[in-house]
């Protein structure tokens, strides 16, 4: 059982909930952020929790998009890995995730044993 934290990123509280519960069942800690501004302020506080070990990243949030998300986390200096779950799948988004750092980029919908082998594969890689 790991007991990584990951900061779920996803602006569907049904996805978000789904994700987190099988997660959760794996031994994660999981905490979910639902816009943009929450995700940055969440992943770069660790007052409000222990450091976040992975994030899995929607990139169509309602306030700010997933890949302006990532740049501010880099430019924060954040290094936490990303792993991009999106329904957007066109090659500009992807190679711009990748330049941002994701380690990697999943198109929805995902059957949830493929997402949980790239969770732990992403945590690994780190």
């Amino acid at each position: 059982m790991s007991h990584a934290n990951v900061l779920i990123v996803e602006d569907e509280p049904r996805i978000a909930g789904f994700l987190a519960k099988g997660l959760r069942r794996q031994g994660y800690e999981v905490r979910c952020a639902y816009t943009g501004a929450e995700a940055i302020e969440l992943a770069g506080d660790e007052t409000r929790g222990p450091a976040i070990d992975l994030v899995v990243l929607d990139l169509g949030l309602p306030d700010i998009d997933g890949l302006d998300v990532m740049r501010t986390l880099r430019e924060r200096g954040s290094e936490v890995p990303i792993l991009v779950l999106t329904a957007r799948t066109e090659a500009s988004d992807r190679a711009e995730a990748f330049r941002l750092g994701a380690v990697e980029y999943l198109a929805k919908p995902q059957p949830f044993p493929n997402f949980l082998d790239r969770v732990r594969a992403s945590l690994s890689a780190d």
